[in-house]
């Protein structure tokens, strides 16, 4: 089965069946909410986000790009409270859209 890898910025206006999304501290000034978005909605059947959930919240509090009225943030913290590991905070799994 192929598999590819790009940018967030190459990808608009794209849809893929599967998206994986590193999530790392070092990635600093690309951890913006916007740029998460448009990877999350990449995808049509599912997504994983791969990674340090610090990254995830840096990415999610990092509004200072132009706004955009989403349900992400919520999502994804009712995924990671629904996929909540005893031996630490993780976010692991699929995320699911309905």
């Amino acid at each position: 089965m192929h598999a590819y890898a790009l940018t967030v910025h190459r990808s608009q206006g794209s849809e893929y069946p599967y998206v994986i999304i590193p999530m790392t501290t070092s990635a600093g000034p690309l951890l913006q909410r916007n740029l998460l978005y448009t990877a999350v909605t990449r995808a049509r059947r599912g997504v994983v986000l791969l990674g340090q959930p610090s990254a995830v919240y840096r990415a999610l509090a990092n509004t200072r790009t132009r706004r955009r009225f989403t349900a992400l943030e919520r999502r994804i913290l009712r995924q990671a409270a629904a996929t909540f590991h005893p031996c630490g905070p993780m976010l692991t799994g699929q995320l699911a859209w309905n």
